[in-house]
């Protein structure tokens, strides 16, 4: 990929400049350190607005928490990667700023490999901050946890959300709007999710890798090979789809 190195660190500084790393970071980082705090205290939030239950809230459990912090970063980081990487490419073309690029020694799969490079950074660079405070409050404010499987749910999560970001970038590939390429994409990313559900076929959707990383984090031996070959493949199929894609246009 001709012209790889000095286009990330283009799109590296363009994350900084731009505060996509702060945003993501951010958004991250409140969901890492609310959920075990709300899972905690949730009985004393209640009583302090005034609701009485005659219902007695079990404890937390550590896998509870940690296991819907990954389930709302698994939510929330997938509209966040539509958001940031649905103009990528489509406010390039829009703006002429593509043609620019493109007209120097740099070649197509270099341009859609550094934006994808450093948008994978970022949210994986998010991610392994926000979860290491989510661990870190879990153990604080109810108990100790299965770190190897909390690893290994991160690794599976992030994943998950790199397939979000390739996704949004084929669909911004396609369009100059980044509107029409963000719809585009969810509604593709919130199709797979509902593929997901269906026995058989489901377990080969990107969707599984989420609920093979909470088997991990419990224990269970439950494992998705299918979904995590299919998702890497899909990956590197929609970031070679994008090139092309760009190849063809007349920019």
């Amino acid at each position: 990929m001709k012209g790889f190195l000095p286009l990330l660190k283009k799109e590296a500084t363009e994350q900084l400049r731009t505060y996509k790393l702060v945003i993501v970071g951010g958004v991250f980082l409140f969901f890492g350190i609310t959920t075990p705090l709300l899972l905690k205290y949730m009985p004393e939030i209640l009583k302090l607005a005034g609701e009485e239950f005659s219902i007695e809230f079990p404890p937390p459990t550590a896998i509870q928490s940690l296991a819907e912090y990954a389930g709302t970063i698994g939510q929330v980081g997938l509209l966040v990667a539509v958001l940031m990487a649905m103009g990528g490419i489509s406010n390039e073309m829009k703006n002429g700023t593509a043609i620019m690029t493109l007209s120097k020694p740099v070649s197509r799969a270099a341009f859609v490999g550094a934006k994808f490079t450093a948008m994978s950074l970022n949210f994986i660079l998010s991610l392994a901050a926000a979860s290491v405070v989510a661990f870190a409050y879990t153990v604080w404010l109810i108990e100790g946890a299965d770190i190897a499987g909390y690893i290994g749910l991160n690794l599976l999560l992030a994943l998950f959300l790199v397939f979000c970001l390739a996704v949004t970038l084929l669909c911004s590939s396609f369009f100059r709007s980044s509107l029409a390429a963000g719809g585009v994409a969810i509604a593709l990313l919130i199709s797979q999710a509902a593929v997901s559900a269906i026995p058989v076929i489901g377990d080969w959707a990107p969707g599984k890798l989420l609920g093979w990383g909470t088997n991990l984090l419990a224990g269970k031996p439950d494992a998705f090979w299918g979904a995590l070959t299919v998702t890497v493949v899909l990956i590197a199929g929609c970031l070679y789809l994008a090139q092309k894609i760009l190849r063809s246009k007349d920019l």
